[in-house]
């Protein structure tokens, strides 16, 4: 078997986009489709193993990824925060050797990075992007650490995990590493 073959991707999708003033991030349209579809399909392409942890507007967001064969979870703690669908789309990948976790609100990162975090699997490391001088996700997790991420429960991923454990770190340019998270970045970078 490939090394590569026994990934997982987990891509979170379940928060409120609170800073967003009653607009979901998932369903922002950049370059005529929504954030969420435009991540899916890039992560379908690294992967045939993608679980997408939705939360938040659940109809909606199942609607816009009815015709992709991916899996999808649904977090009725979504509220908790990031950590809860962190933990929650890990117990769905136990069974894979590596986990990328990805984020639907980043659409300026190219399929080139996926495919160079996914080409930097080495042994039982952790492979990050590094971009802010500190490593972040997207990143993949070998299984080793599947038990640690599947007790996250508050707000917040991985960020602990990534700052205390040795990390591949594979560089990601800063203008590809923008989050969509206020209404001044939708006008900033979405060009609604």
């Amino acid at each position: 078997m490939e090394k590569y073959n026994n990934l997982a991707i987990i891509i979170l999708a379940a928060g409120t986009s609170s800073r967003l003033e009653g607009k979901s991030k998932q369903l922002l349209i950049y370059k005529k489709e929504t954030l969420l579809r435009n991540s899916v399909k890039k992560a379908i392409q690294i992967s045939n193993s993608v679980f997408v942890v939705l939360g938040h507007k659940k109809e909606e967001c199942e609607n816009e990824l009815k015709d992709l064969d991916i899996n999808i979870i649904y977090n009725e703690n979504y509220q908790q925060g990031m950590g809860s669908s962190l933990a929650l789309g890990v117990n769905h990948t136990k069974d894979f050797d590596y986990t990328m976790v990805m984020l639907c609100d980043q659409p300026f990162i190219p399929l080139s990075h996926y495919q160079s975090l996914k080409k930097s699997i080495l042994n039982e490391n952790i492979i990050a992007s590094l971009y802010g001088e500190k490593p972040k996700v997207p990143a993949i997790f070998p299984k080793k650490f599947y038990n640690e991420i599947s007790k996250l429960k508050a707000d917040f991923g991985a960020k602990e995990l990534l700052k205390k454990e040795y990390c591949i770190k594979v560089v990601l340019e800063e203008n590809y590493s923008i989050d969509i998270d206020t209404l001044r970045d939708v006008d900033l970078y979405l060009h609604i």
